[in-house]
């Protein structure tokens, strides 16, 4: 029996899904940037260290770390869950449109602040590393997974829909 196109859709959401989550936990142990004059580099695991310390000062005056800290978590949350979600998904199309939107809005806003961030140095001052690209590449291949998701229609329901 052949398969569907909204099965197949579905695989294929599976493993861009999977792929984003996997480009999430190699984030973690790359190079997030090398500032050069100094020689310090940071790693996609001390992230979480300042996400926290933004978070236990209170002081959200600076909107630039509020969007980027915000989108974060979030996008962290959305890659995190949403391979092992897809069956929510398929069922209830109010999940996959918050989802995708959240997904979506995550990317945006994220990746507006890291580039405006990271591209205003000078390039001998701070080079970006490989998990700075890790980290979009996750959230792109979240929101684009997400866009494969299909709801699948049993045999019963195809026959009953027929004219």
């Amino acid at each position: 029996m052949p398969i569907s196109r909204a099965r197949r859709m579905n695989l294929i959401a599976m493993a861009v899904l999977l792929t984003g989550l996997i480009s999430l936990i190699a984030f973690h142990g790359m190079v997030f940037a090398d500032r050069r004059p100094d020689g310090e580099v940071t790693y996609g695991w001390q992230v979480w260290p300042e996400i926290w310390q933004f978070i236990t000062d209170l002081d959200f005056s600076d909107i630039a770390d509020l969007i980027a800290a915000s989108a974060f978590l979030t996008s962290v949350l959305l890659i995190v869950v949403a391979p092992f979600a897809i069956p929510v998904f398929r069922a209830s199309r109010l999940a996959w449109w918050l989802a995708a939107i959240v997904s979506g809005t995550a990317l945006t806003g994220l990746t507006g602040i890291l580039v405006v961030d990271y591209t205003k140095e000078p390039a001998d001052a701070e080079e970006l590393g490989p998990a700075f690209f890790c980290l979009i590449a996750s959230q792109v291949l979240n929101f684009v997974g997400l866009l494969f998701i299909r709801r699948e229609h049993s045999p019963e329901q195809m026959v009953a829909s027929s004219p």
